[in-house]
């Protein structure tokens, strides 16, 4: 650092640890006066930026000063990058929110930051299929050359890492802990190999232990850097809807895997479904739903490599088609071989059932199908719109659905 970025520095520890400033007062503080530095040689004016003449005292102080210094030394040794709000690599997502980091701690590819990107998040305790169509997403995504964001936990998000890792687009970790501390000790290699295959980041101090109050709130960050987040397995109560409510918050994507009627893992993914997010199967499901945001960087279903499109179901490989041009209905064919994934996610059983009754009894309402077939409503939703999806149901006026022959 030059003289110029420590001043920088050390004025981003002081809104950090001053009193009464918390992340959005920070930020305001941050996008109303451009530096750190001016905002706090500015505080006679900060209740211009909508702070209180209170909290102006308080930097005014020597209370943050000691716990400022205690980071500014564990940072003097530590071999990372430090990236600053004045930084014009801090990413431009990011700085929109209302919460943003006043500073991150990098260990990587800090040029990943200017890709676009796109998280996978989901459940610790994750099912093989679940691991599966996550590792296949963000194998895929990567594959043209966006960066998959997670947060380095276990299950979901350790496989998404690790697909992504070994394609172009690398992948983005961030942590609830400090950028030195490895956490969970059973991803201490996917630890070692971000920094230098991609990018790990951690607004926390160096040093920081795992503490629970910590991972909700570098939740926001996932969802800032991401053009998108995909919800692959979740719970009823699950860290990972967080990530999907700050998501729509910061005017994201939100998209759900929906996974099995009944099955307790996605349950959580069951319910964004029902609140408005957009369910996928595919890799190109997202790449044709972000094809707006994406075609800046060059990138669409066509830059999908035709070896990356093999979707893995426990253990057993389905070929996939590189790309896939969606029919004027914006739904795919019944015969797509994009079937093969959905298959693996929902039930044969009551797959089988539903097409039965509907050809049986022709067009028929979800509530009367969910009677006749003994299936909850709400799980009869999940078994409909995967079934849309995939072409063989068509959804009509007054949520009424047809077999398609």
């Amino acid at each position: 650092m030059d003289e110029a970025a420590r001043a920088e520095y050390w004025a981003s520890l002081a809104l950090r640890y001053c009193s009464g400033l918390g992340a959005c007062s920070c930020a305001k503080l941050l996008k109303f006066f451009d530096t750190a530095h001016n905002a706090f040689e500015s505080r006679d004016r900060w209740r211009e930026a909508g702070l209180t003449k209170r909290q102006a005292s308080e930097i005014a102080g020597n209370s943050w000063r000691a716990a400022a210094k205690r980071e500014w030394d564990s940072a003097k040794s530590l071999d990372c990058g430090i990236l600053l709000w004045s930084d014009p690599l801090y990413p431009q997502r990011l700085r929109e929110i209302s919460d943003s980091p006043v500073l991150l701690y990098c260990r990587g590819d800090t040029s990943l930051l200017r890709a676009p990107a796109f998280a996978v998040v989901g459940s610790r305790q994750a099912t093989a299929k679940g691991l599966d169509v996550a590792a296949y997403m963000s194998r895929c995504l990567s594959a043209c050359g966006i960066a998959i964001v997670s947060g380095m936990a276990l299950g979901i998000d350790r496989v998404a890492h690790e697909a992504a890792l070994a394609r172009p687009g690398g992948s983005i970790g961030v942590l609830g802990t400090g950028v030195d501390t490895v956490y969970p000790k059973e991803n201490a290699r996917l630890f070692e190999e971000m920094p230098a295959r991609g990018l790990l980041l951690s607004e926390f101090a160096p040093g920081t232990p795992p503490l629970a109050a910590h991972f909700p709130v570098r939740n926001r960050i996932i969802s800032a850097l991401s053009l998108g987040v995909l919800v692959v397995e979740a719970a009823s109560r699950s860290g990972s809807l967080v990530t999907a409510r700050l998501a729509l918050e910061q005017n994201r994507e939100v998209y759900a895997v929906p996974g099995q009627a009944l099955d307790t893992h996605c349950l959580g993914c069951q319910e964004l479904v029902r609140q408005g997010a957009k369910p996928v199967f595919t890799a190109e499901d997202v790449l044709r739903d972000l094809a707006d945001l994406l075609r800046p960087f060059g990138i669409s279903e066509a830059s999908l490599p035709e070896n990356d499109t093999t979707f893995s179901v426990a253990g057993e490989n389905v070929d996939m088609p590189p790309t896939v041009a969606p029919p004027s209905s914006g739904i795919p064919k019944k015969d797509n071989k994009l079937c093969a994934p959905v298959g693996a996610l929902i039930s044969t059983d009551q797959r089988r059932q539903a097409l039965a009754c509907l050809r049986a009894n022709g067009p028929m309402h979800a509530d009367d199908l969910s009677l006749v077939l003994g299936v909850p409503p709400s799980s009869l939703s999940t078994l409909l719109v995967a079934l849309e999806m995939i072409g063989e149901v068509k959804r009509l006026a007054g949520a009424r659905y047809k077999a398609e022959s």
